[in-house]
């Protein structure tokens, strides 16, 4: 199992999640990123009431190149920061841990 972390705009975060599910993703979670956090992204065109996001999407290796070539289709303002290998057991210990 890949966990994959985007940077989105705001208002990029319903489409590119829709078809990351679509493409075959198991979790998504959206994380607000503090205005802190900003500063260590190169931001250039993202207006004022456009908001950074941290979009954290949990797939299968199977469908691990459909869902990032659907995500780099869908966003017009993105960057995959992070791409990491994880096994199951954590990933749903982890995900259930944020529900609660």
């Amino acid at each position: 199992m890949k966990r994959i972390t985007l940077i989105l705009k705001t208002s990029e975060v319903l489409p590119v999640r829709k078809a990351a599910c679509i493409a075959g993703a198991n979790h998504i979670v959206v994380h607000t990123m503090s205005h802190r956090e900003y500063a260590l992204v190169p931001i250039q065109h993202v207006s004022p009431e456009d908001e950074l996001v941290k979009l954290d999407v949990m797939v299968v290796d199977s469908h691990f190149d459909e869902v990032v070539s659907t995500i780099l289709t869908t966003a017009h303002f993105g960057k995959i920061e992070k791409i990491s290998s994880i096994n199951a057991k954590h990933a749903l210990f982890s995900f259930s841990e944020l529900a609660a």
